[in-house]
């Protein structure tokens, strides 16, 4: 599966933070809306989506429907705007992603 990320930025000290508490916690859960077929766009954890890649665990996807209604703050996602799913969604083909085994 391939998994859009959010933001292509990331903190290298904060990841090997997420990378100590993943070798304990295993595969992280992380949001993520269905685009097709094995294409996904997470809506949050570019981190814990990095971390798991390097330490070769593949990423629960809970799934969030496609909405120009439902927003960030609906889901307390921590965003300091509040976008609908679908803004955060569309545009995702000039984003970063990450390839993970089925």
């Amino acid at each position: 599966m391939d998994v859009v990320l959010m933001h292509d930025h990331f903190d290298a000290e904060h990841l090997d933070k997420v990378m100590d508490e993943m070798r304990t916690m295993g595969a992280p859960v992380i949001r993520a809306v269905h685009i097709d077929g094995s294409l996904w766009v997470a809506l949050e954890g570019c981190h814990r989506l990095r971390a798991a890649e390097k330490l070769g665990l593949v990423p629960v996807l809970e799934e969030v429907e496609y909405s120009d209604t439902v927003t960030a703050f609906d889901l307390g996602l921590d965003f300091q705007e509040n976008y609908t799913i679908s803004e955060l969604v569309d545009g995702y083909w000039g984003r970063q992603s990450i390839r993970f085994a089925d």
